[in-house]
């Protein structure tokens, strides 16, 4: 296998499909068994997403990781732009707020930041076999070549080969592909291998005379008719086709009122995968109609959004359904809700506005942004949990007792605050709706209330994401040319070799078997290695899991919350939870082909407790993936498990405190 060199989507317009292909390719080329990472060095979207150690990065370059299967990196976007008004951006640098600036000075600090965008593609190139460009607008933009960062400005700084991808759907593709690259310079045309027509309905052969003359006027081929598909991915910005979805539906019907500078509306993506909900787009009063649930997204622009609001006549629309519906909002959205915004540091406007009232509550605008990722679980009902990220510059807090928290976090703090009654809510936290077990009881409550029989079907998130990126990739198997691109990127590639990946055991009853493995998996991640952790035997507090679940590249999966010694169970309950246990391994067997490491913590000891069955475990160690290392601790490992191991440490007690009465030490012991 060779390292692929770095290709490149560029497209004729914006929302030609860059953003579908490039996601689309890098499905293919990770399961095809190399490692690929989405690259996109300028991104304009109100879109975001917070990565695992808190840096904010287009969610178009998230989704697309999402597909490659790997974590998402703040390399993967070194410059995201957040339009804040007509004539300018919060500009976001490495993850970091840089500040606001106008269009023109943006445009003139452009070059300053090259050497940004060149460290990030570098440490991307030194951990990936292929990277995948995104391109942004057009090209062929005349006025914006100058300083060009994003089209083929990067294409040159990468030295990518380019496609180019043109929408049929909207008509004038052949003259858009022909324009656009007359339109650039003999250099610059020479970097174009292929063209992508996307989004076709009909008959190809119909096509193929323009396909032809696309090659005799420009000398490049058409690698592929993509044809029109409903395949169902995060959309990068307010282009989106979701956003125009206006009829109401069967079921519950839930309006999202689309703001001017609407962010993050893949927040309610999951409510919109679900047979019992209709969900909608509204931006004048007149499309309102009685709708069940009222959503109040996310914005980048909380105070001028509200002033629209009100001058649309949507303020009062919301307030006369405020005892027929419930009302919700999400990040400015929550903050909308409240009696007062005031901005001191002038973050937006500067001064105080009126909010809508709806819960008293007031919010306070700050200087620094907050981007952290967060666990939860649903005061109202401590059996739910939820996860998800904040990002917003502003505090809110109630002004009296007459609201309740909504959301209380694993480090103790709270989010949120609902009405008496729950009917109106807000949080800070985006994507509360991804978690099925909260989409589930939210939408069973409201068919109840209104009388609709039936149990509510959710489809697990995580799996129906999945098979959207796997529809995705068979889609561009079925119609690109992919023999032909990877010949094309394997031309004068570097050759790179895939190292064998090992066992390790760490058996016996002395201290340090977690410790040891613990420690590999900061190395490994530290080398940029991805890891995947479960701890058998144990409930979820152990100290390493607080430090572990915040460092990039780690992931630990939640066991059960409270955990019973095997000697202090019946046997009714020792055989449940045997076969809890094996079903916990199979779901980790399959999500661990996308890691390099997988640490099964006391797996060798529940199977000696007869509290795991050791089959499923060796057929998985004799055909893992062939570079993936596994570590395996515990006590008692069979001859079967130290003959297929690599590495095999015995850990045994000479001498220990607990032997003279010393209790167990936070921090130490666990």
């Amino acid at each position: 296998m060779k390292r692929l060199k770095p290709l490149m989507i560029q497209g004729t317009m914006s929302n030609s499909g860059k953003t579908f292909v490039v996601a689309g390719l890098c499905r293919i080329f990770a399961k095809d068994g190399y490692t690929c990472a989405p690259f996109k060095s300028q991104n304009m979207a109100l879109n975001s997403y917070i990565t695992k150690d808190g840096w904010e990065i287009g969610r178009a370059q998230a989704m697309q990781a999402e597909a490659a299967m790997i974590e998402p990196m703040v390399e993967m976007n070194p410059i995201l732009l957040k339009p804040n008004s007509d004539m300018g951006s919060q500009v976001i640098v490495n993850g970091e707020v840089l500040g606001n600036y106008p269009a023109a000075e943006y445009y003139k600090k452009k070059p300053e930041l090259k050497p940004a965008i060149m460290q990030a593609f570098h440490k991307l190139e030194e951990q990936f076999d292929a990277i995948i460009i995104e391109g942004a607008g057009s090209p062929a933009e005349i006025n914006l070549k100058e300083n060009d960062i994003v089209n083929m400005g990067m294409a040159k700084m990468a030295d990518a080969d380019v496609f180019l991808v043109a929408d049929i759907d909207r008509g004038g593709v052949f003259a858009s592909v022909y324009g656009t690259i007359m339109l650039l310079e003999p250099e610059e045309r020479k970097r174009i291998k292929g063209i992508i027509i996307n989004k076709f309905r009909g008959d190809v052969e119909i096509l193929k005379p323009g396909l032809d003359m696309i090659r005799e006027l420009t000398g490049i081929s058409v690698i592929g008719v993509i044809p029109y598909a409903q395949i169902d991915i995060d959309d990068e910005d307010s282009l989106s086709e979701n956003l125009g979805k206006r009829e109401v539906g069967n079921g519950i019907d839930i309006a999202v009122i689309r703001l001017p500078h609407i962010s993050n509306f893949t927040d309610f993506g999951a409510l919109d995968m679900m047979e019992e909900v209709s969900l909608r787009y509204v931006t004048k009063k007149s499309e309102l109609g009685s709708p069940d649930v009222i959503l109040l997204p996310g914005t980048k622009n909380t105070m001028y959004d509200l002033r629209w609001l009100r001058e649309s006549g949507l303020e009062a629309a919301i307030w006369r359904l405020k005892e027929k519906c419930r009302i919700i909002g999400i990040c400015g959205g929550f903050q909308m809700l409240g009696e007062l915004l005031e901005d001191p540091y002038h973050v937006e406007h500067g001064g105080t506005m009126k909010g809508l009232g709806l819960l008293p509550l007031k919010t306070t605008f700050v200087e620094q942004k907050t981007r952290t990722r967060k666990k939860a679980s649903l005061i109202a009902n401590s059996e739910i949990h939820v996860d998800g990220y904040e990002i917003h510059m502003g505090i809110t807090t109630a002004v009296d007792d007459a609201v309740h928290p909504v959301l209380l976090f694993e480090d103790g703090t709270m989010d949120g605050f609902r009405s008496q009654d729950g009917r109106i809510w807000g949080s800070y936290l985006h994507g509360i709706f991804d978690d099925d077990s909260f989409r589930q009881a939210f939408i069973s409550q409201l068919m109840k209330e209104k009388g609709i029989s039936g149990e509510v079907n959710v489809i697990p998130h995580q799996e129906y994401k999945k098979q959207q990126y796997d529809k995705l990739e068979q889609l561009l198997r079925d119609h690109l040319d992919i023999d032909a691109i990877y010949h094309m990127l394997s031309e004068h590639a570097e050759p790179i070799q895939k190292e064998k990946g090992c066992i390790h055991l760490y058996h016996g009853d002395g201290k340090g078997k977690t410790t040891a493995a613990m420690g590999l998996a900061i190395r490994a991640a530290g080398a940029g290695k991805s890891v995947l952790i479960y701890q058998f035997l144990k409930n979820n507090d152990s100290s390493e899991r607080k430090i572990l679940s915040m460092t990039p590249n780690i992931t630990c999966i939640k066991g059960p919350e409270k955990m019973k010694f095997t000697s202090r169970m019946t046997e009714k309950e020792k055989q449940e939870q045997l076969k809890q246990n094996d079903i916990i391994l199979s779901e980790i067997l399959k999500q661990s082909e996308d890691y390099d490491m997988l640490i099964l913590d006391e797996a060798l000891y529940a199977i000696d407790l007869n509290q795991l069955t050791e089959g499923p475990l060796l057929r998985y160690l004799e055909k893992r993936p062939q570079s993936q290392e596994v570590i395996l601790t515990g006590r008692n490992p069979s001859q079967e498990m130290i003959e297929i191991a690599d590495y095999c440490s015995h850990i045994q007690k000479q001498k220990h405190p607990f032997d003279v009465g010393v209790k167990s030490r936070i921090g130490i012991e666990h």
